[in-house]
């Protein structure tokens, strides 16, 4: 009887060891997963009320914002335009 026992306890030890180690193995997948997903980045930029799309090809979230950015240029007229991006 007394081997019986510690046959169950040490099934019950694996038994909750595997759970555990599948719950951390299904969650380092799904990290991973995210973290360099290259897809199609829209950047929306607006100036003076008019909005425009660019779309940038095959990037990261980092490549992205990288690559969309706010300028502020002079407008010729002894002013400043001002264009405000943001990665979409």
């Amino acid at each position: 009887m007394k081997y019986v026992n510690i046959y169950i306890y040490l099934y019950l030890i694996k038994n909750i060891y595997m759970k555990k180690l599948s719950i951390l193995l299904i969650i380092a997948i799904v990290a991973i997963s995210f973290t360099a997903c290259k897809k199609d980045r829209v950047c929306e930029c607006t100036s003076d009320g008019i909005i425009t799309k660019v779309t940038i090809n095959e990037a990261t979230k980092r490549q992205g914002k990288a690559n969309c950015i706010s300028t502020t240029s002079d407008d010729g007229n002894g002013g400043f335009e001002k264009e405000v991006c943001e990665l979409k």
